[in-house]
């Protein structure tokens, strides 16, 4: 086989492939792949200046613009403080329940998934100026007008700890949990309302002399999607309904909550 014939065999294949990515960084990679096959085979049919302009053009200046223009909108941006077995770090990779949702989402919708750790307080307040897309790390919250919450995804509680003050009535911790876990495994003076997940993981460390209250009722884990994204909670509602309906919501809790 000639490699001229091998160029015209492997261009709609390249083509189908670029075609066919749900990723769109990575449709992109395979239309400047596409552009460098079309340089090579103009270049051996003897076009050397149609060859040059492709390559320049098709392959660099095309591809350029296209990653400049998706650098925003090809990521799913998800801000979040870390919440044990839900969203957290393990070592150099992302683990948890709503790390596996927000995986499987993000490729559901052919996003690059984009996760910001930050402090507790500062969540909701980056999701309020758009520079995110959706909230996540184990919230829970009922009837915020300012935001779009999803549907329940697991079941949950709160409790409220406090050591050397009363605990009040709606003081929910501030900055990372890791440090609030590092100020009650050092018996500091704290207060806060912890979500289950995160109480469990208190709860490993000694609470002699911490003043320890359920709080009553019955709560859910939710996301919270920006006002400006009504379009990503439409679909992160379906996908949650989705999974659900299949069984994969279960396995997910089950692999991450054993």
């Amino acid at each position: 086989m000639t490699i001229q014939t091998a160029l015209f065999v492997l261009l709609p294949i390249v083509a189908s492939i670029a075609l066919t990515q749900r990723r769109r960084v990575a449709a992109l990679i395979g239309m400047g792949l596409l552009s460098l096959v079309l340089s090579a085979t103009y270049a051996l049919e003897n076009a050397p200046d149609v060859a040059m302009t492709e390559a320049t053009i098709g392959a660099a200046l095309v591809t350029t613009i296209y990653v400049l223009a998706i650098r925003r909108t090809g990521r799913l941006i998800v801000v979040a403080d870390e919440a044990p077995h839900l969203l957290e770090r393990k070592g150099e990779r992302l683990a948890g329940l709503e790390y596996e949702i927000l995986e499987g989402f993000a490729r559901e919708l052919g996003l690059d998934l984009s996760i910001r750790f930050v402090p507790r307080q500062q969540v909701e307040t980056i999701l309020l100026s758009g520079e995110a897309d959706i909230a996540a790390g184990g919230i829970v919250r009922e009837g915020d007008p300012r935001f779009y919450a999803t549907r329940g995804y697991l079941e949950t509680s709160l409790t409220r700890i406090g050591r050397g003050r009363t605990p009040t009535a709606e003081e929910f911790y501030e900055g990372y949990f890791s440090d609030l876990l590092d100020s009650v495994r050092e018996g500091k003076d704290i207060t806060a309302i912890l979500d289950l997940a995160r109480f469990m993981e208190v709860m490993r460390g000694d609470l002699t002399g911490f003043t320890v209250e359920r709080i009553p009722g019955k709560r859910e884990y939710v996301f919270l999607v920006s006002k400006r994204r009504e379009n990503i909670h439409t679909k992160l509602t379906a996908y949650l309904d989705a999974i659900s309906a299949r069984g994969d919501l279960d396995e997910m809790i089950k692999r991450n909550l054993k």
